[in-house]
């Protein structure tokens, strides 16, 4: 908790499951978005995905790498800053 909300750490993200957390994106580990999110980019949905709002996991084929705040069409990074590629 950070002034009152939920806010999720990288720790409580690698422990999850995609089906353990209410809102959760798996992609294909050849999808580019995967890169980016690893480089710590904000994401964007594509045409025909439903829109997030909110806290999601995300995943590459089922294995957690952690958070996002969805905004609608985009995903603000939230992957743990420590661990992005460069």
């Amino acid at each position: 908790m950070k002034k009152g909300r939920f806010d999720p750490g990288q720790a409580f993200a690698m422990t999850l499951k995609p089906e353990e957390f209410r809102q959760a994106i798996s992609w294909e580990k050849q999808d580019e978005r995967v890169i980016r999110y690893l480089k710590g980019e904000t994401i964007f949905l594509k045409e025909g995905e439903e829109p997030i709002k909110g806290w999601c996991l995300v995943c590459v084929e089922g294995f957690p790498l952690g958070f996002a705040k969805g905004g609608g069409s985009t995903l603000k990074n939230k992957y743990y800053p420590g661990w992005r590629w460069q």
